[in-house]
């Protein structure tokens, strides 16, 4: 049964109606009442679409600074209504609806959102060697071959690496004959690889030196943070708690932020949606939701 939290019935208090009169009206709906008072002289019943479509008196009638009395209310609407109400939350408010997801469902949603949001959220939490640290060989391999990454930007981290540097990352990967060279001769033998070879000396390079050259490769096209997989630019997520995960998620745009929200079931939205400002919320059932109030306002009284 629907309940509102106010003094006494709603018919009774802003229609005139009496208890007993009620009892008399049990089998009529809202608008039979209405009418019925009406052809008795209530003159609040004649102007009852009056009443109902001033969001000042709607406030004041149900009481819409009671978080109970919204909630009723919600409780009304379809799945649709509840969804095209979300975005008059704040950021911060749709960000308290994610509490209800676990660790595991907020991490999937991340994955989930475009590649460009995605990466914008990591890097204002996390650093690039956060992201590598956990990110696996092969994952780095596949970043370093794809073809939007050129030669030229791993031929710069070459070219600015210490000679002793350089010299044991080429003989760890090509032998003991590079062993004693100039830096000029280590680079002009890059250079002169076809781009087969180039790509297999790559992939041998040690993995310290594989981090640093992919930090040095997204400094110089911060697009290319975009290849990245979104479970690998996720994975610093997964050493964090949940409410950071939700302080980092709060900071999208809506557009992403409300999606999620509507993956919770009805009544977690409804109660996500209690957090509505009273006034706004009275604009709103003034405008779109007389219906859902006219029966509200019969079976509160019953």
């Amino acid at each position: 049964m629907i309940q509102l939290n106010t003094d006494f019935t709603l018919l009774n208090r802003f229609f005139g109606i009496s208890p007993s009169k009620i009892h008399q009206y049990a089998n009529m709906n809202f608008e039979e009442i209405m009418k019925a008072e009406a052809e008795q002289g209530n003159a609040k019943a004649k102007n009852y679409e009056e009443i109902l479509s001033d969001p000042d008196k709607i406030l004041e009638i149900f009481k819409l600074t009671n978080v109970d009395n919204k909630l009723v209310i919600l409780q009304n609407m379809s799945e649709h209504d509840l969804d095209e109400l979300l975005p008059l939350l704040t950021n911060e408010q749709l960000a308290l609806g994610l509490q209800f997801f676990n660790d595991e469902k907020l991490l999937t949603m991340t994955s989930e959102l475009p590649i460009e949001e995605l990466v914008g959220m990591i890097f204002e939490t996390f650093t690039i060697t956060d992201v590598l640290k956990l990110m696996s060989d092969s994952s780095m391999d596949k970043f370093i071959l794809e073809p939007d990454v050129e030669r030229k930007y791993c031929q710069t981290y070459f070219e600015g690496l210490e000679q002793s540097i350089l010299e044991n990352i080429m003989v760890k990967s090509l032998g003991e004959d590079y062993k004693g060279k100039t830096k000029d001769e280590y680079l002009d033998k890059l250079e002169e690889m076809d781009d087969g070879d180039y790509n297999n000396f790559l992939i041998t390079v040690e993995r310290r030196h594989k981090m640093e050259m992919i930090t040095s490769i997204t400094k110089q096209d911060e697009e290319l943070l975009t290849l990245f997989k979104p479970d690998d630019l996720i994975k610093p997520m997964t050493l964090i708690m949940k409410e950071d995960k939700i302080k980092m998620l709060q900071g999208l745009d809506k557009e992403f932020l409300t999606p999620m929200v509507q993956e919770l079931p009805m009544d977690l939205t409804q109660i996500t949606l209690t957090q509505i400002d009273p006034n706004d919320f009275a604009e709103v059932i003034a405008r779109d939701f007389q219906n859902i109030l006219s029966e509200v306002v019969l079976f509160s009284s019953k």
